[in-house]
């Protein structure tokens, strides 16, 4: 099922499960849609009981494992061991791309020096949809907000370079990896599209005060003294606020 002799594609879509199945087609259904791409389907499933690793084995994917993990960054990093791809996009169970030119559309705006290509997000789940727009973030105030992973595509050597998602965070292994592809000087650029719409019933949402825990103490380890820190966020957050009154749309 893993096409080596196949030439390394542009991008490795990643798709991580457990249990999914009542999902997993839409989200397969928006990747097939691609068009002006070259991109692998990376698969690895949680050794889920309700036929959906079976589905995802029978779907043809590039690379495709089943087994147990520990944590769905266990899951990622165990799927990043496995693409090829220069650029590495996570499209889990239950999120789906935009439309069929948002992988090929970051990836025809990356320059040389970018690490990390990103857009906008629309979040939908049982409160409706929402558009989160990320077009404030920039290597400098990163650390005081946020950037979806459905977002974005980043360059794969990445997680060889600089490091794999750490295990110690459950819910932020995403954020703390960004902010240390930051901090090599990597670029981070704009694209203004929307790139996927994302499932907000994840395990973010469902135990969001302890993400947000957890999120400051990766903030900590990446902002000190804690002073720089809240000024910094207030700054950010006053800066969005007036967005807002000017009419742009932030979330």
């Amino acid at each position: 099922m893993n096409n080596a002799n196949r030439p390394a594609p542009q991008v490795s879509v990643i798709t991580v499960s457990f249990n999914a199945m009542a999902v997993l087609p839409e989200t397969l259904a928006s990747l097939r849609a691609q068009r002006g791409v070259d991109y692998e389907w990376v698969v690895v499933d949680g050794a889920s009981k309700d036929g959906s690793a079976e589905w995802c084995a029978a779907q043809s994917p590039d690379a495709f494992i089943s087994e147990p993990d520990r944590g769905i960054y266990d899951a990622m990093n165990k799927a990043v061991g496995l693409a090829r791809g220069e650029w590495v996009y996570f499209l889990n169970a239950g999120d789906r791309l935009a439309d069929a030119s948002a992988l090929a559309d970051l990836v025809a705006a990356a320059q040389p020096g970018d690490g990390v290509v990103y857009g906008d997000v629309v979040y939908f789940g049982e409160s409706g949809k929402r558009r989160k727009r990320f077009d404030w973030v920039t290597a400098g105030n990163l650390v005081y907000g946020d950037l979806c992973h459905q977002a974005l595509i980043a360059r794969r050597r990445f997680f060889t370079e600089v490091a794999p998602f750490d295990l110690a965070y459950r819910w932020n292994a995403d954020f703390d990896w960004l902010l240390k592809v930051v901090a090599t000087g990597a670029g981070l650029r704009y694209v203004p599209r929307d790139v996927a719409l994302f499932h907000d019933a994840g395990a973010h949402v469902a135990a969001a005060q302890k993400s947000e825990i957890e999120r400051d103490r990766v903030r900590a380890l990446h902002c000190s003294p804690r002073w720089r820190w809240l000024l910094g966020h207030l700054l950010l957050r006053v800066e969005l606020k007036l967005r807002r009154l000017r009419g742009q749309e932030i979330a």
